[in-house]
């Protein structure tokens, strides 16, 4: 069942529970059943855990005891059949250096007969090696480690001197069967460590236990390092390797050959489980062969003592339903819910009293509540109706006075700016005529200078002028002296397209009706905002009109401005601003498109809006555009915009051609 079904059971489970008293003393009685009963169990599995434990850490210790035993008496075995085959006649042969390798045929032979997992080596009383099961190149002599330390010496776990797998070795003295005293040689026999990881099986760990434990081997399949497996020595009980939980016991040598080794065998608690979990199963089955007989106990209980009760429930119920509250309640016993009984109905009677008061008050204000709201929705619709028009009314004279407010800026704006045009046309005038003149004076001047060096002259004389004509560099000067003339009279030209553009904004307030080129508008606002565009946004000119509009031409210098400048604003570098003209029908059309950012859905129905922008605090008013759209609809046209967030905007104006308009504004 998934989380939200358990989600929806619970809840309807208690309510179950809690509709009744029955069966919540049915619900009482069961949970201290189950209470107690779940208690008992726990001390019963705590304890069957507890005897379980015990007696598989005995099974476990005899386990590793067994182990431990098995290995001891191989190597005592082994141990026994090495002294025994020290003493043979064949050995004294290692006396005479073995010439006709009877010791090494006779080890070949004890291999083969005894079934020998590792092998046998004979080395004479020099050290050196006579014969072995196993060939050897060369010369070879005695390892340190297999000296032998009396009559028999156990050498544990170590690398093979001769290569190949760990052993562990038996190393004996041979003595002469003439001598007892006389040393001829000594006999190893080499035992594989595999033979040693066979024993202990696959769940084990063989540690040498002397001043501090170290690991010999683990037959475990765990990825636990090897601290963790050596600190298992003389642990008994529960332990921890990596994510899987053990129980662990162990035996050590206490004699023989292997007294510093330690077994320890750990073992999963499948076992342990499978035996709990029985036991919680039977514990679990005798809890419901008890719990249903004791359920069909309490309900019978919990029925008889709710009786009462419930005819109670039952006559309060009928009130509330019906209403009817002349109904009354024959007690059935002298106990508390007889009690009960009898003040219900007294308070029955007193609740008939109040409720036929009740009904004749409640009429009166049913009647007085009509009346009042009649009154009070007149008097809402008035103040709303009153609301409205107050509202609109100071909507309409906010964007009345910001217009007048703008208008007189402009004009005032127009004033100036018609000044400053005036008073700069005349001197700039004087600058860019007498620029051809000056370019005519320096050709005629270095036309001379050429001349004057044709002329003869003295040596000395004319040497003097090359050196000041050199050290002046006439060549730069006379290349250099055109380029600033032409630079200035360039220069002068573009001061004169500004104050053109500039008396042509003079007019911005001008309300006579005139015809005029839109393109003449048009390139006058793209001359004053090209500060602004320079070097950033290209500029795409799509004239197609190319006929007079009458119209207040500094008005819709304005709305061009406006629309332009805004574009400009929108556009980032290296974008586009297209503008068209054409005419379509009995209209003149003027497109202006971007490739800004786009203008949001939510915002393009309310862009003409007084007050409305998308700008940042203190960057706009909001007028722009609004007046724009007002000076348009002044000429009989309109204006439509489309745009698309993140590709552009396209603002297009429709000015009528023929209509006559009147000679004043608006």
């Amino acid at each position: 069942m998934n989380e939200h079904g358990r989600g929806l059971r619970l809840p309807a489970l208690r309510g179950w529970f809690g509709r009744t008293i029955a069966r919540k003393l049915l619900l009482a009685f069961f949970s201290v059943f189950l209470i107690t009963y779940l208690a008992t169990a726990l001390v019963v599995l705590s304890a069957v855990r507890t005897a379980v434990t015990k007696a598989e850490l005995d099974t476990v210790a005899q386990f590793a005891h067994l182990k431990l035993n098995n290995l001891d008496i191989r190597f005592e075995q082994l141990a026994t059949d090495l002294r025994a085959w020290s003493k043979l006649d064949v050995m004294n042969d290692l006396a005479s250096g073995d010439v006709d390798k009877r010791v090494e045929r006779a080890l070949q032979g004890m291999k083969s007969d005894y079934a020998l997992k590792g092998d046998l080596y004979a080395f004479d009383a020099t050290g050196r090696l006579l014969a072995s099961t196993r060939p050897q190149q060369g010369a070879v002599t005695l390892p340190p480690v297999w000296h032998p330390r009396g009559q028999l010496s156990f050498v544990d776990k170590h690398a093979n001197p001769f290569g190949g797998e760990a052993i562990v070795a038996l190393s004996t003295p041979v003595t002469s069967s003439f001598s007892s005293g006389f040393q001829l040689g000594t006999l190893v026999l080499v035992y594989p460590w595999s033979e040693v990881k066979k024993t202990l099986a696959d769940d084990s760990v063989l540690l040498r236990r002397r001043s501090e434990p170290v690991l010999l081997e683990s037959n475990l399949h765990t990825t636990a390092s090897a601290d963790a497996l050596t600190a298992l020595a003389d642990r008994t009980g529960w332990v921890q390797l990596g994510r899987q939980e053990y129980l662990a016991n162990y035996a050590h040598g206490k004699g023989g050959l292997i007294p510093g080794w330690q077994v320890v065998v750990l073992r999963e608690p499948k076992s342990l489980s499978h035996t709990l979990n029985s036991v919680a199963l039977q514990l679990a089955v005798l809890c419901l062969i008890l719990a249903f007989p004791l359920t069909l106990a309490i309900r019978w209980l919990a029925r008889r003592l709710t009786a009462p009760l419930r005819d109670l429930t039952q006559f309060v119920t009928g009130i509330t339903k019906t209403g009817d509250l002349s109904r009354r309640l024959t007690p059935s016993s002298q106990d508390e819910i007889g009690t009960l009984a009898s003040a219900f109905n007294h308070m029955a009677v007193r609740l008939e009293s109040a409720s036929a008061e009740r009904e004749r008050f409640v009429h009166e204000l049913e009647v007085f509540a009509e009346e009042l709201e009649d009154k009070v929705r007149d008097r809402t619709r008035e103040l709303t109706a009153s609301n409205a028009d107050l509202t609109q009314a100071l909507e309409n004279l906010k964007s009345a006075q910001s217009q007048l407010i703008h208008q007189e800026k402009m004009a005032s704006l127009g004033q100036l700016v018609a000044g400053v045009a005036h008073e700069l046309n005349n001197p700039i005038g004087f600058i860019y005529a007498n620029f051809p003149h000056l370019e005519e004076y320096a050709h005629i001047l270095l036309t001379l200078l050429d001349e004057l060096r044709k002329l003869p002259m003295p040596e000395d004389s004319r040497q003097h002028m090359e050196a000041r004509l050199a050290e002046a560099d006439l060549e730069f000067l006379r290349e250099d002296l055109l380029k600033i003339i032409r630079s200035g009279q360039s220069g002068a030209t573009r001061v004169k397209e500004i104050i053109s553009s500039l008396r042509s904004f003079s007019r911005l307030d001008e309300a006579v009706v005139k015809t005029a080129r839109l393109e003449e508008g048009l390139d006058d606002t793209l001359a004053l905002l090209h500060h602004h565009y320079k070097k950033r946004i290209a500029i795409v000119k799509d004239y197609h009109l190319n006929v007079p509009v009458l119209c207040r031409p500094g008005q819709l210098n304005q709305v061009f401005m406006n629309i332009i400048y805004n574009a400009i604003q929108a556009t980032p570098d290296a974008g586009t601003i297209s503008v068209n003209t054409h005419r379509k029908n009995d209209w003149a059309v003027v497109t202006i498109s971007d490739t800004g950012k786009g203008i949001a859905p939510e915002a393009l129905t309310r862009i003409f809006d007084p007050f409305f922008t998308t700008k940042k605090v203190g960057e706009g008013t909001g007028l722009g555009l609004s007046i724009s759209y007002g000076i348009v609809e002044k000429h009989g046209g309109h204006i439509e915009v489309e745009s698309e967030p993140g590709r552009g905007t396209t603002f297009t104006i429709y000015l009528p051609l023929n209509q006559d308009m009147p000679d004043t504004a608006a």
